[in-house]
């Protein structure tokens, strides 16, 4: 009994481990310019705002906030936007060098199957279909739904040492909860379009999508359509500017 107990805890803490945005991936976007997404119908997501908390007792947390709520507001219009649509289906990933040194390209993502499911591997198409259905484990019944529930984190003097608090952006535990903790060292300074970076990553691993190894991290679902997300909302915010 207490070896079953052990391999639930350690597959638990494994679990949280693949879950989480570490600030050492970089990511390289790569797309295919000849991939037509209009033969894809396009979907739409509802952004739900259910739950979150944010720190705002100073003047840093007040200006923060104001650009946390504005990455809530535009995250909809972010996911749903052609430019979104056409850059995740039309994702490469580098999968070598030929001999003439060239890198060799796919249109697929990384760890491209969901939990630990590497039997059945999913195309860009059944990716883009399985966000824009929005099924989190944990809140089931509302297809259709980005649920959103966070909270931000304010690393105490005696916690500061930990990993967690030193290294990880945001994490969660998609088995067993719908709340994604994110990390006050980083929202502290992040602007909006990074925040929703951060925000889509986290809610990517709550429908399913974990990290595999570290050296494939930065070619994988959240890392690159946080990553798509943050160049969308960019491109939005300065057309609004015009």
């Amino acid at each position: 009994m207490k070896k079953v107990f052990l391999s639930l805890m350690v597959f638990t803490l494994s679990l949280n481990l693949f879950a989480m945005s570490d600030d050492n991936v970089k990511v390289q976007l790569s797309f295919d310019k000849n991939y037509d997404s209009t033969q894809v119908d396009s979907k739409y997501l509802k952004v739900v705002q259910e739950n979150w908390r944010f720190p705002s007792s100073t003047t840093t947390g007040k200006a923060q906030k104001k650009k946390f709520v504005a990455a809530l507001n535009l995250l909809e219009e972010v996911l749903n936007s052609e430019e979104f649509k056409q850059k995740v289906l039309a994702n490469e990933t580098v999968l070598g060098m030929d001999d003439q040194g060239n890198e060799i390209k796919e249109r697929r993502f990384g760890k491209n199957y969901l939990w630990r499911d590497s039997q059945n591997l999913l195309s860009n198409e059944d990716i883009y279909q399985i966000i824009m259905d929005g099924n989190e484990k944990m809140r089931p019944g509302t297809e259709g739904e980005m649920n959103f529930n966070s909270w931000v984190k304010v690393c105490k003097w005696y916690q500061k040492a930990g990993t967690w608090c030193r290294k990880v952006i945001g994490s969660t535990d998609p088995s067993n909860s719908k709340w994604i903790k994110l990390n006050w060292k980083y929202y502290s300074y992040f602007d909006t379009p990074k925040m929703i970076n951060n925000m889509t990553h986290e809610w990517l691993h709550l429908l399913g999508f974990l990290h595999g190894p570290a050296a494939t991290m930065r070619q994988e679902v959240p890392y690159v359509v946080g990553k798509i997300a943050e160049d969308v909302a960019r491109s939005i915010i300065a057309k609004d500017k015009e």
